[in-house]
């Protein structure tokens, strides 16, 4: 084992998980970079670095990367990172593959609420959708915690309460549609898929304070969460508070998962997928909350790519590409456990 130690915190951490980070974070500079360069005009890196960073250079590039390009790349970057953090914790916490917010109804109530605030006109502010998302996130993980206790969280329930009130969210959404002008349905359908298009320095700012605000909570009760990994029992004997620890990090995974929904809608399968290819490659004996945060931000940047340059006639929204990584994986977790692996 070895320790990396940033301020604060001790993140304790085997070698290989090190150098999958490191890697990982190298994937994701690149993919930011492809973001910023192509497109229907060619910008060299060095200009869109100047852009992004708001010094001097040519118009176009100046308004191509400062006010299209890296709004978007960096607003998928973060929402990838807060996905794939929240279902690395909630997976890790629950000990259920499955359990990620938009499996378990955490990311349809947020979606419910925010739709509510549209049909109520009062969601035109950023701040507002996302404070509706995070009401809406934090009711339907109150309800599903409470029907899935019983003298601890059990995997099952939670997994068939999650499902049972996501059925219940998803319904009401549909419900608020219909009261929606005609006009802003089509928008708010986009919306529902999940999209990063159009994005602005306003999305960058809220997910870059959601993330300055959950992120160091999160480095704090690291430590607590391996612990729990052995065992509740082994926690406590450790000095571990279990049920303060576990309550805080579900929290924080909810609200991260709130945070990325107000931001881009709904986006699918990235906080299942993302936890479970980087235990894999990092090989790590329980979670990987940073090296999933790093996968989870790979993926969404590379289906953004996608969605943006693999069909040059229509730009289909990120979530429809997601969805397509995502629902092979779940038939595969359903085929190993047919078999009786492990998932």
């Amino acid at each position: 084992m070895r320790t990396l130690t940033l301020g604060p915190f001790g993140i304790t951490t085997h070698r290989r998980t090190l150098v999958v980070g490191c890697a990982l974070l190298a994937t994701v500079t690149a993919l930011v970079v492809v973001s910023l360069t192509i497109g229907s005009s060619s910008i060299s890196p060095l200009d869109a670095l100047k852009a992004t960073l708001g010094l001097h250079t040519d118009g176009s590039a100046s308004f191509i990367v400062g006010q299209v390009r890296a709004p978007r790349a960096l607003t998928t970057l973060l929402v990838g990172f807060m996905l794939g953090l929240s279902g690395a914790l909630l997976q890790s916490l629950t000990r259920n593959p499955l359990a990620s917010p938009d499996f378990i109804g955490i990311t349809a109530g947020a979606s419910a609420i925010a739709v509510l605030t549209i049909v109520l006109g009062i969601g035109t502010s950023l701040w507002v959708t996302a404070a509706g998302a995070a009401i809406g996130a934090v009711g339907a993980a109150t309800v599903i915690l409470a029907l899935a206790w019983k003298r601890g969280l059990v995997p099952l329930r939670l997994v068939l309460a999650g499902i049972g009130i996501g059925f219940v969210a998803n319904a009401t959404t549909q419900y608020l549609l219909t009261r929606l002008p005609i006009y802003q349905v089509g928008d708010a359908l986009t919306w529902l898929v999940g999209s990063t298009a159009s994005r602005t320095w306003q999305h960058v700012t809220v997910a870059a304070i959601i993330l300055a605000v959950l992120l160091p909570v999160v480095l704090w009760h690291l430590r607590g969460l391996r612990t729990i990994e052995l065992g509740d029992d082994t926690a406590r004997a450790l000095g571990v508070h279990v049920t303060r620890t576990r309550m805080v990090l579900i929290a924080c995974s909810v609200l991260l998962a709130a945070g990325a929904t107000a931001l881009t809608g709904p986006i699918g399968f990235v906080a299942l997928v993302a936890p479970a290819i980087a235990v894999r490659i990092a090989r790590s004996p329980g979670a990987a909350p940073l090296p999933s945060a790093l996968m989870g931000a790979a993926i969404l940047l590379t289906a953004d790519l996608a969605a943006q340059h693999l069909i040059s006639a229509v730009t289909l929204p990120v979530g429809i590409y997601t969805s397509a990584i995502g629902a092979p994986y779940l038939l595969w977790l359903v085929w190993r456990a047919s078999r009786g692996g492990p998932a």
